[in-house]
């Protein structure tokens, strides 16, 4: 997978899945507790709900829940068979996820049962993220966005008038946000997504991921890209990681953080982001790629990823546990 757009290794791997099914069915929690290695989807997107609360979703509607800090998980029925792509969670009760074809499922019980919300197009959408319960925005296929401020009820279209594919959005409580895709394209919106702007950017790749930790934001991508804005998205610089393998998720807390992608690979910082390592994994590990990766909100030393296959690898005291 190393080199290939992101767009194209979601949707092909989306596509072996079946459409939305006519009559959702919403959710109980199925009987039975797994282990991480008794799981074998595709693994697109992960949330830390709470310290000891994970969550963590993918192909053909797949989600799971951890109640204990990913020792055992319980598969969630979410009730279609699409691809879903990613998660936000404001916090410990309220979370949303989307997916394939415009799909938007909604959460008010910390991740145990879900309910679709009004899809406001059809395009997939590829990130979605909440500044808080009522504030958000979800991004995607040629240049989707929608937003909404009244926790999804309704959304709105805002819809770029550029054809560009979009990858990575992150919303603060403020109503500011910026979103990523291809050519190393940043948008910034200041009104909760209903309107963006586009911000000089140090890079031409496409960037596949986007998170926030305070007024510091992070992007990577294709090649090993990484860029980042320590003045609250005014100003991007780029950043040397060291290594050309595409990254698909990154995620910084305090001075501690990570990123991770293609054929196993993992990247770590201990400045805030200012500069960044390779980590070395098993050699059985770098089989597959790692989608994403999540961390406490109180500390970038405790966190899990997740990737192809079910692979997933867990953060304690800032070591990778397989």
């Amino acid at each position: 997978m190393a080199g290939a757009q992101k767009a194209l290794w979601w949707v092909t791997l989306g596509c072996l899945s079946t459409f939305l099914t006519n009559t959702l069915v919403f959710g109980e929690v199925k009987d039975g507790a797994l282990t991480h290695k008794d799981i074998r989807e595709n693994i697109y997107c992960s949330a830390m709900i709470t310290d000891s609360v994970y969550l963590m979703a993918g192909d053909r509607g797949h989600m799971y829940r951890s109640a204990d800090g990913g020792k055992l998980w319980e598969e969630i029925a979410t009730g279609v068979r699409v691809p879903l792509f990613s998660v936000s969670f404001p916090d410990t009760q309220n979370g949303w996820v989307c997916g394939k074809g415009g799909l938007i499922l909604h959460s008010s019980d910390g991740g145990k049962t879900w309910q679709a919300q009004e899809q406001a197009v059809e395009r997939h959408l590829f990130s979605i993220s909440f500044g808080d319960a009522q504030k958000g925005c979800a991004i995607g296929d040629w240049g989707a966005v929608v937003s909404t401020s009244d926790g999804g009820k309704t959304w709105k279209d805002a819809t770029l008038k550029e054809d560009v594919n979009l990858y990575g959005v992150c919303m603060a409580k403020d109503g500011t946000g910026h979103l990523v895709g291809e050519f190393g394209r940043i948008f910034r919106t200041e009104d909760g997504g209903l309107t963006w702007t586009e911000i000089a950017s140090p890079a031409e790749q496409t960037m596949f991921c986007l998170s926030r930790n305070g007024d510091s934001w992070f992007a990577a991508g294709l090649d090993g890209v990484i860029i980042v804005s320590f003045d609250n998205g005014q100003n991007w610089e780029r950043i040397e990681s060291g290594v050309t393998e595409s990254l698909y998720g990154i995620q910084v807390r305090g001075n501690k953080g990570w990123a991770v992608g293609d054929v196993g690979t993992v990247l770590t910082t201990e400045d805030g982001g200012s500069s960044w390592t390779h980590v070395e994994v098993p050699v059985k590990k770098r089989l597959y790629w790692i989608g994403n990766v999540s961390l406490s909100q109180g500390s970038g030393k405790t966190g899990f990823g997740a990737g192809a296959n079910g692979l997933y690898v867990g953060i304690q005291e800032g070591k990778l546990i397989w």
